[in-house]
């Protein structure tokens, strides 16, 4: 193994083309921001979950019982380890020295940078696009399974269940319908309206629904948020429209017994690929005709460890780290390549899921 086949490429060089790369096109790192630890191993406390034990007044000299830790057991796992290679073959390599040799004369810097840079940023990309599809899958169903059908790394399957009470995970209410059903659906008087309540009887004050652009488009399309989005006037002479989640969240503010509640629309493109190049999920990993409901839009912490790889003592791969990612490259002679990856010892865990509700748009009991 050598350090790289890109000429004059050094370590610093690639720190500063990583550097520039950033998490603003992910919802992840905003819905569980970053939190960098030592173990790898992720635990929930009471304090991160949101439960609100309330101390008891005690006669002076009296013991003092002890509270329970029920809520912390079920709220811990293992961190994963994230991976992706891509590799320069010679025919590639071939091509990269024929316009190494084309610019000896006048050097065109960018386009030799382009031509390492290209894979160091499909392999940073590629470790973001797993932890977004991981953040998105198990907040709109409550847990997540790695299985050999959507992923393809050293870990087959990897399993986290939330365990979200099944009174917290429901589908549309009585006296709604399907929200595909546009005229009987009542998505804001019923559906809306009955968990915001139950949760209420738990001391639980929801105040963010999360569901993805498509649920949204069928959630306006309903006669009721179109009547109740309109204006006075407009529903005087019946004229109704497709409301804007602005109009939408300004209509709900004027709603007390939603309590404030707002939607918060996904709008994600994440694409899988397998080894053999097929790609058995396309599209937003946030599951289609489902409401998450939560008190915050923080809903938990993305804890990361630093890769072991970057402390391999010998090594000598070019590296370079930017977050929770390590990229790393190397070339090997024998076969010819030019080989890029991208490590993360990452996982979004989602700590206030015993705090939320799940309600399925087009049924009328939970069945995810």
């Amino acid at each position: 193994m050598i350090a790289t086949l890109m000429r004059g490429l050094v370590e610093k060089d690639m720190q500063a083309v990583i550097n520039t790369y950033d998490l603003k096109p992910y919802y992840y790192p905003t819905l569980f921001p970053l939190k960098q630890t030592y173990t790898l191993t992720w635990k929930a406390l009471e304090a991160q979950v949101g439960l609100k034990i309330a101390a008891d007044l005690v006669a002076r000299g009296a013991s003092i019982d002890k509270k329970t830790r029920e809520a912390i057991a079920r709220l811990q796992g293992d961190i994963p380890k994230i991976a992706v290679k891509r590799t320069k073959n010679d025919e590639e390599l071939d091509d990269y020295e024929i316009m190494v040799a084309m610019t000896s004369q006048n050097p065109n810097l960018r386009a030799l940078v382009e031509a390492w840079a290209e894979d160091t940023n499909f392999c940073w990309t590629a470790v973001a696009a797993r932890l977004e599809w991981m953040a998105l899958q198990q907040i709109s169903l409550g847990k997540i399974t790695l299985s050999n059908d959507n992923n393809v790394s050293v870990i087959s399957e990897y399993d986290v269940d939330y365990q979200i009470p099944s009174e917290q995970k429901v589908g549309f209410q009585t006296g709604s319908a399907n929200w595909a059903t546009s005229a009987s659906a009542k998505p804001i008087t019923k559906d809306f309206k009955a968990v915001v309540n139950a949760a209420k009887s738990k001391g639980i004050a929801l105040k963010y629904a999360f569901m993805s652009l498509d649920t949204f488009a069928t959630f306006t399309e309903t006669e009721e948020v179109q009547k109740i989005c309109a204006s006075f006037a407009a529903n005087a002479l019946q004229l109704q429209q497709t409301p804007s989640l602005e109009q939408v969240n300004t209509a709900l503010r004027g709603l007390s017994y939603l309590r404030g509640l707002q939607i918060v629309v996904i709008d994600q493109d994440i694409t899988i690929e397998l080894g053999d190049g097929s790609r058995p999920f396309s599209g937003n990993p946030f599951t289609e005709n489902v409401v998450m409901f939560n008190e915050s839009k923080v809903l938990g912490q993305t804890y990361w460890k630093t890769p072991a790889d970057l402390n391999v003592k010998g090594s000598v791969a070019l590296k370079a780290m930017n977050g929770h990612t390590l990229i790393k490259k190397f070339a090997n002679e024998e076969p010819l390549e030019e080989v890029t990856m991208g490590i993360a010892n990452a996982f979004p865990a989602w700590l206030t899921s015993s705090r939320s509700w799940l309600m399925q748009t087009d049924n009328e009991t939970w069945n995810h």
